[in-house]
């Protein structure tokens, strides 16, 4: 599998876990064996990189990688999670680093996001706790989410470290880190950028967000061509990009295998600068079905 080499082994798809326990709270009627297995199944194909947030599920997701991890040398896995805007004050991000780490069982966390801007923490404040969690050994790294080229400027010039990762929105639909320079400024100052919600296409109207056959006759087309899945197209159209990685939620050994599969085969420059000018949905902010939001 692709890798970039930055004193990590890093691997262009990762695992999320959002919707694993849960939604914003935990859900009692959840396969939790499911999600542990398909963390652990993840693992063992390839994928280290497992990616979680304190809110996910209420902390639950966080236990749930706990589990699957346990009888895993920690070294085999990397293990990124994230603090919400509501916890950027100084004492709560170390507070909710702690409470993360205690979630997830492992001694220290690899990759540690701000999830969310705060519209009321000076990131000054922010930076001092992470700066702090750095130097406690408590977090490697740390990686920003939703975020635009001059929130990424700021974080740099306060952080002992250099920034390791932006998690934005980007994927055939949503174009905003594209349009912005973000993915081209990332790659200019060896930042990673990952791209979450890769392959699921939202958007307020959309027909289909799972793009299946006879949505967009454009992925139709290649999927025949290159004898894959539409799915395996949007996201190989994604990891043929320098510098960009992607991270995919699924409780599904067969999905799992379907997006690892993408390593097998390349678009043509041709078809891929067809489906980056002609995919026939575009939007410049990010989107959901239900509405439109802009980066920090």
């Amino acid at each position: 599998m692709n890798s970039i080499n930055n004193g990590y082994s890093y691997l262009k798809v990762c695992l999320g876990t959002w919707r694993m326990g849960g939604e914003i709270t935990p859900n009692p009627n959840n396969n939790d064996q499911k999600d542990i297995d398909a963390i652990r199944y993840a693992i063992n194909k390839g994928i280290s990189h497992i990616d979680t947030s304190e809110s996910y599920a209420g902390g639950k997701s966080e236990l749930l990688i706990g589990e699957a991890i346990k009888h895993i040398s920690r070294d085999k896995c990397f293990i990124a999670t994230k603090v919400r805007e509501y916890n950027l004050f100084y004492d709560n991000v170390i507070n909710s680093c702690k409470e993360s780490i205690k979630r997830l069982d492992t001694p220290y966390i690899d990759l540690y996001y701000i999830h969310k801007q705060s519209l009321i923490v000076p990131i000054e404040e922010t930076v001092g706790a992470l700066n702090k969690l750095l130097d406690m050994g408590l977090i490697k790294n740390v990686g920003l989410s939703n975020v635009g080229i001059d929130i990424i400027k700021k974080y740099s010039q306060l952080l002992n470290s250099p920034l390791y990762a932006i998690q934005n929105q980007y994927n055939l639909v949503c174009r905003e880190s594209q349009r912005k320079g973000i993915i081209y400024y990332c790659k200019r100052n060896g930042i990673h950028f990952i791209a979450w919600r890769p392959i699921l296409l939202s958007y307020p109207g959309v027909v289909d967000s799972y793009y299946r056959t006879g949505t967009y006759k454009i992925l139709d087309e290649m999927a025949t061509k290159y004898n894959k899945t539409n799915t395996q197209i949007a996201a190989k159209w994604l990891l043929q990009q320098d510098g960009v990685s992607i991270v995919f939620k699924s409780s599904n050994k067969k999905h799992i295998d379907e997006i690892l599969d993408v390593n097998k085969f390349k678009l043509s420059n041709r078809d891929w600068k067809r489906l980056n000018k002609e995919f026939p949905v575009q939007k410049e902010l990010g989107c959901t079905v239900d509405n439109y939001f802009e980066l920090s």
